[in-house]
């Protein structure tokens, strides 16, 4: 399985309604996605804690196949018009908990942990070095071995009271499944 997200970087005066009205428009239009598990249509605001407004969409993939299908056979090219020329992060999805209740979940948390050189990667217990949050409906934690890093999205319905500040907390507008 796979995962790839882009980062749209927007000004910090951008209005985030013009994206909240494109997925309300256009969100339903990767339902039923050959080989898509989840979209999660994700973004960020300078209001939150986070510096820049962004829009971070969020694929998981049962395999390339799909994936392949969405880039290059004209369905990014929608993103090229309207963002120009993004750079995809691609991941391998190490684990995934989604219940059917993500679709109601108003938030996602983004966690990254690097990977530090070790003589075995099977003493890593991965799962334990997150936060792991009580309400979440859905995670699902990616690895990347080129960039030797993990990170770990956690799909929520209510922010905790406190969060460490390298968590980005990203307003979910719209799961497509």
């Amino acid at each position: 399985m796979h995962a790839m997200q882009y980062h749209v970087k927007l000004p910090s005066d951008y209005n985030m309604e013009i994206i909240r009205d494109r997925v309300r428009l256009n969100g339903y239009k990767t339902d039923g996605f050959k080989n898509l598990i989840i979209k999660a249509y994700l973004i960020s605001q300078t209001t939150t804690n986070c510096i820049t407004n962004t829009y971070s969409p969020l694929y998981l993939w049962r395999s390339s196949e799909g994936m392949t299908e969405f880039i290059f056979n004209g369905f990014y090219d929608n993103v090229i018009s309207s963002f120009g020329w993004q750079n995809i992060n691609i991941g391998v999805i190490y684990s995934m908990n989604i219940t059917d209740s993500v679709k109601h979940s108003l938030y996602a948390l983004e966690e990254y942990i690097d990977i530090f050189p070790t003589l075995s990667l099977k003493e890593i217990e991965i799962k334990k070095l997150f936060r792991i949050f009580d309400n979440a409906v859905a995670e699902i934690i990616i690895y990347n071995p080129d960039k030797w890093k993990f990170v770990k999205y956690s799909f929520i319905e209510n922010l905790p009271k406190s969060l460490n500040p390298n968590i980005k907390i990203y307003d979910v507008l719209y799961i497509s499944q």
